[in-house]
């Protein structure tokens, strides 16, 4: 019966991180999911259960269901594994909000400045919970620092290889939305386990980086210098030091 609880939070957590994602790039606020095609607002049913707009036909995103599947297997999973000194409904809070921030920066490559107030005032609270006042306002403080300091340093590189090849680059490794990405991450981990979601998500995201040259490679479709996002990594870095910390 517990399990079976499991899988319908997931579906609801998986269901706002759609709503979330739908509206929050488009409206800056809580409002009616549109129709991309059209401009058509939803009706619950068609948002919910057909999964297409009443008007055009055209089907929401695959990411809608993909979504709703990875929500039910990651609430599954926090059964068998829960975070360390929360239960599992404590946990759900961070998966929906961390579930938004990836895939807003997915598709539009942005974090959000509302997003990012939100996740400052949930993670001081999870913060002081789990490490006390000190260790979690450090930990925040210092998340932010150190991805700022490799935000200029970004800068930095792309304007030397940018005099280099004779050409403007406009892509740029990191946006400042990462930096206030690790910033309320380091509120969550506290101080020192910032630093090791940090190097996480470094390794992470090259590793990826690498496997993306690779294919695109491959397929003859590699561009230098193109963007991809990156707070995804530094939120799996700060599950993997999570569990690493206190398990």
């Amino acid at each position: 019966m517990s399990l079976i609880i499991n899988v319908i939070a997931g579906a609801v957590i998986g269901i706002l991180i759609n709503y979330l994602a739908d509206v929050l790039p488009i409206t800056r606020r809580l409002s009616i999911p549109i129709c991309t095609n059209c401009g058509k607002l939803f009706t619950a049913r068609d948002y919910l259960i057909s999964f297409r707009c009443s008007n055009c036909h055209q089907k929401t995103s695959i990411r809608t269901i993909v979504v709703l599947i990875v929500s039910m297997l990651l609430c599954v999973l926090l059964k068998f594994f829960p975070f360390s000194r929360l239960d599992f409904w404590s946990t759900l809070p961070i998966l929906l909000f961390l579930g938004v921030i990836m895939v807003i920066d997915i598709e539009h490559r942005a974090v959000l400045i509302e997003t990012s107030v939100a996740g400052i005032v949930l993670f001081l609270i999870y913060g002081i919970i789990l490490h006390g006042v000190p260790l979690t306002i450090i930990g925040g403080v210092a998340g932010f620092i150190i991805m700022l300091a490799f935000y200029y340093l970004g800068i930095l590189f792309n304007r030397v290889m940018g005099k280099l090849r004779h050409e403007e680059i406009e892509e740029v490794a990191l946006g400042f939305g990462d930096v206030y990405v690790c910033g309320f991450l380091g509120l969550l981990t506290g101080w020192p386990t910032i630093v090791g979601t940090i190097i996480l998500g470094v390794l992470a995201s090259g590793i990826f980086s690498l496997f993306y040259i690779l294919v695109t490679s491959l397929a003859r479709r590699y561009r230098s210098f193109t963007a991809i996002p990156y707070a995804p990594f530094l939120i799996l870095g700060a599950i993997a030091t999570f569990y690493i910390r206190f398990n």
